[in-house]
């Protein structure tokens, strides 16, 4: 529990840092930060319950898609001022090393394996991210007209 603790601080910590690389100012720091550690947090959530990469990193960016969409209509902001620090985090960034890596020094056997895990993971990252955003523009809509309707 520990573990995990630390490791959403160090989520918090990277998810501000990305959002001040992209001029992300004010509050909107913290709200980025929360994301990056919602999302690792769902990322460990989720391993309790499965050993399947793709699904973990499905629900962690689900769960950060989802958070950037409620914080962006709460502070009237675009969501991907929200999504992006939050999400890149959870990018596979040590199995990519160790693929190329392993291509550099020609280990086709590593090179596979941490390949396929690094797909795997921005595969599960995408649709997360692709499942609630659709489903978030769909709401917009249904909304958007039964609004029209109201003012016609």
């Amino acid at each position: 529990m520990t573990k995990v603790l630390i490791e959403m601080f160090g989520a918090f910590i990277a998810g501000i840092g990305f959002s001040i690389i992209y001029n992300t100012r004010g509050k909107r720091l913290i709200w980025c930060g929360l994301n990056g550690a919602l999302a690792w947090g769902a990322c460990c959530a989720a391993a309790v319950f499965t050993d399947s990469i793709f699904v973990q990193y499905m629900i962690a960016a689900a769960a950060g898609t989802l958070f950037s969409e409620i914080v962006a209509r709460l502070t009237k902001a675009p969501a991907t001022i929200y999504l992006i620090p939050g999400l890149l985090p959870m990018v596979p960034g040590g199995s990519l090393y160790y693929t190329t890596y392993a291509l550099v020094t020609s280990n086709e056997a590593d090179a596979a394996f941490f390949g396929k895990q690094t797909a795997v993971c921005a595969f599960g990252l995408a649709v997360g991210l692709v499942i609630i955003s659709v489903g978030m523009y769909y709401i917009n809509e249904v909304l958007l007209r039964k609004h029209q309707r109201e003012h016609s």
